[in-house]
């Protein structure tokens, strides 16, 4: 009897081991296409990148210089030129009341400073639309101003939200890592710092 049971054993064994390595050789094929699909996943993700770059440049270059990207006739560059000048006027305000602070005003008496109205407050590009790094990143690299980051702060009032303009000093600001990123796109594309 046990030398009937020996060639089913040994049979079972052989099929077993055919369907092993039938199994071993399509596990080894799905590797491959776990790695082509592996590298069309990184292709799509290094252009996806690519594209967001792109798109950050093109539009810190709109801020850059709005007449010459955009044209001279062109409403948006005269209104981006208009936000910029504003946002200088603001931050020249902002500095005038430190100034003054510091030099008439003493521990009781000062100017206290709660933010700036500004057009730029009611802007939706700015508020919530992603566009006002630009006017931080053209502040600070176009105009050379490092030592207050201009920052949009939200407020409510009778169940309305509205915003003011304030300034940071630069020392005790950090940007998202979202405007890290635009701001690391324009230092790598400009060559600012």
């Amino acid at each position: 009897m046990a030398n009937k049971i020996r060639p089913k054993v040994a049979s079972a064994f052989n099929i077993f081991s055919k369907k092993l390595s039938r199994s071993t050789q399509m596990l080894d094929g799905a590797e491959i296409d776990l790695q082509r699909e592996d590298d069309l996943i990184q292709k799509k993700v290094y252009a996806r990148d690519e594209d967001y770059r792109r798109s950050i440049v093109s539009s810190y270059s709109r801020f850059m210089n709005p007449f010459r990207v955009l044209g001279k006739s062109s409403r948006e560059a005269m209104e981006i030129n208009e936000d910029e000048q504003n946002l200088l006027k603001a931050y020249r305000l902002f500095k005038a009341v430190k100034e003054a602070n510091s030099e008439i005003g003493d521990g009781s008496t000062f100017i206290q400073f709660s933010g700036i109205k500004s057009p730029l407050t009611e802007k939706l590009r700015y508020t919530s639309g992603g566009d006002f790094i630009y006017l931080q990143c053209w502040l600070i690299y176009e105009q050379g101003i490092r030592d207050f980051v201009p920052v949009l702060e939200e407020e409510e009032e009778r169940l309305e939200t509205f915003y003011r303009l304030d300034f940071v000093p630069a020392r005790n600001f950090e940007f998202t890592w979202q405007e890290r990123e635009v701001i690391a796109a324009i230092e790598e594309t400009y060559g600012k710092r």
